[in-house]
């Protein structure tokens, strides 16, 4: 164990005011030098084990702490053997989980408990009410007769956790200690609050990022597809351009669309974006009624955020080709690549959605014999090195008609590296594009 090592909160032989200072002094100094080790970092796991740290050898022989979370509860315990510090880790789904450390956590009351050598360790009331756990109540049992304090951790007015410290014969909590530990279980709590936090709001991050991430496009036949997402250099995963694809192979649907702005903000108005004109199509498959049900959701509920999109419903031909209706919310126009290499654009447009309220949006159809090509893009393509929209405009038509009887994912390749090459590798916009290709028997 901790040898003849003095625990910091231990009371002076002798009772003069030097010594007394001198113990004030040595507890305030632990306890700085704890607060500084138990709050260096941000990650849980990370701030138990300083956590445990900073109370063993110092404080007790043996200490746990205890955390409840959506999946139950998570024991991790720390010793001082001949070998050296040796920390256990458990998790106790459900309830049972936290059973034994119930009364700490409702009253946030610190409990101190007297382990003799012929007590039952698995008294309802002994050792097995601090220390659930079978293997880290062996840990302490070892220390018998020993004193094992409970103490809760609370963080803005919530106790979501437990420490427990234990000390060997001889050695046990006098009033002083008791109220050194519980200053320890403060600083404690706050640094695993603010751990549990952080963790949360990764989580959630992480959770919103994959639901506005791109999604896999549909396997169609008679279609060949190929998209390319590239949020903006320094806004991580996410950003406010998006595409989907949707439908069965007979009757399907596109969307890519931009929204104004950058950053969070942005992102959850994709999202909302997204759904809307997915569910909108679930109603009405016509492009002109997908776009006006988009407009309506946006007109006021965004924070005067808007949305360009390019919303199409295709249908098979019999001859192989595919017949496609388009309309346009104030977006770039799409290109239609002819295997020959022409190029020209789809005469569609409309108002962006989320300026004004009931906007009527017009369509056209354009016909894909097999082999043509439907691009669509956003303007982080065409605007991409300064470019104006008319000379990015050029250039993209210049790399299509270049690309016309590439794969339609070397041809949205071969926009993405041009995009980057361009912005010297510092992209200023989002970048969208989708390819629609309809395919050669």
């Amino acid at each position: 164990m901790t040898g003849d090592l003095e625990f910091v909160g231990r009371a002076p032989a002798t009772f003069d005011d030097a010594a007394m200072l001198a113990v004030a002094q040595r507890r305030a100094q632990f306890l700085a030098d704890a607060g500084r080790q138990v709050s260096g970092s941000l990650n849980l796991p990370h701030t138990v084990r300083r956590s445990l740290s900073a109370c063993v050898p110092h404080l007790a022989d043996w200490a746990q702490v205890m955390l409840v979370g959506r999946d139950g509860a998570t024991y991790t315990s720390l010793v001082v053997n001949g070998s050296g510090p040796t920390s256990t880790a458990r998790r106790s789904p459900g309830a049972d989980g936290v059973i034994g450390q119930a009364r700490l956590l409702v009253t946030g009351r610190p409990e101190l408990l007297h382990v003799s050598l012929d007590q039952d360790p698995l008294e309802p009331d002994g050792l097995a009410a601090l220390v659930p756990d079978e293997l880290m109540r062996e840990q302490v049992a070892a220390l018998r007769p020993a004193d094992v304090l409970g103490l809760p951790l609370t963080a803005r007015g919530t106790t979501f956790g437990t420490l427990t410290l234990a000390r060997r014969s001889g050695y046990g909590f006098v009033a002083e200690d008791i109220s050194v530990a519980e200053e320890l279980a403060v600083r404690i709590a706050l640094a695993l609050d603010a751990a549990r936090r952080y963790a949360e709001r990764s989580n959630v991050a992480t959770v919103l990022q994959a639901s506005l991430r791109p999604p896999e496009l549909p396997k169609l036949d008679g279609s060949a597809l190929a998209a390319r997402y590239r949020p903006a250099s320094g806004d991580a995963e996410i950003g406010g351009d998006f595409y989907d694809a949707w439908g069965d192979p007979a009757d399907w649907s596109f969307v890519l669309g931009d929204v104004s702005g950058k950053g969070v903000e942005a992102a959850v108005v994709t999202g909302q974006a997204r759904h809307t004109v997915r569910g909108a199509s679930a109603v009405d498959r016509e492009p002109s009624a997908v776009l006006r049900a988009l407009n309506t959701m946006l007109d006021g509920t965004t924070a005067g955020r808007y949305v360009t999109a390019v919303y199409g419903r295709v249908r098979r031909q019999t001859d192989g080709g595919l017949h496609v209706t388009v309309a346009s919310a104030g977006h770039p126009q799409p290109l239609l690549v002819r295997p020959s290499g022409e190029v020209e654009p789809v005469m569609v447009r409309g108002l962006a959605a989320g300026l004004v309220a009931d906007v009527d949006y017009d369509q056209t159809q354009v016909v894909l014999a097999p082999g043509d090509t439907l691009v669509l893009y956003t303007d982080g393509v065409t605007e991409a090195g300064h470019h104006s929209v008319r000379r990015g405009t050029q250039r993209l038509t210049g790399l299509l008609s270049n690309y016309a009887q590439a794969g339609v994912d070397a041809l949205v390749e071969a926009i993405e590296i041009a995009v980057l090459e361009d912005s010297g590798g510092v992209q200023r916009d989002d970048l969208a594009v989708l390819a629609l290709r309809a395919e050669i028997a």
